[in-house]
């Protein structure tokens, strides 16, 4: 018998609001050769991410990036998100981002098309802890918002 390797495309996004901040915590956790290849197709260039070949202005172009392909509405209201940075871990890449100045959230959407034009078998899994309670969205390419009560 032969056994085929089947790759999965998929990325974990954990939405935490910190009350006492008053601010959106979101980590981000993508394979970083897929994030290579997908940014690589879209500016033309390898960004060399996590080596030290790394290009300059690799963080600037994920943050364009991720505002092109990631947003949240709070309350109803769209948001900017402040890109703190990224790390490296084996074949994993963390990326960072919060949202100041949220007194409260009731309600929370999410729309996150990251990869999915790169692959179209990406699910996006979104874990939000929210007022104490935990809840989740999976976000393809054909469903890719979601909105949760709070």
């Amino acid at each position: 018998m032969a056994f085929t390797l089947h790759k999965e495309y998929y990325s974990l996004t954990k939405i935490v609001y910190n009350q006492e901040n008053e601010a959106v915590q979101i980590s981000m956790r993508l394979f970083t050769n897929d994030m290579e290849l997908a940014l690589s197709k879209k500016y033309e260039k390898a960004l060399e991410l996590g080596t030290e070949y790394e290009i300059a202005n690799a963080n600037r172009l994920l943050d364009l990036y991720f505002n092109e392909n990631f947003s949240i509405s709070i309350n109803g209201e769209e948001t900017r998100y402040q890109f703190l940075g990224k790390e490296f871990e084996k074949d994993a890449m963390f990326v960072f981002m919060e949202i100041s100045d949220i007194e409260s959230i009731n309600q929370i959407s999410v729309r996150n098309t990251i990869l999915t034009h790169s692959f179209f078998e990406q699910e996006n899994i979104i874990k939000l802890n929210i007022n104490g309670k935990a809840k989740s969205l999976i976000l393809t390419i054909s469903n890719d918002k979601g909105m949760l009560k709070f």
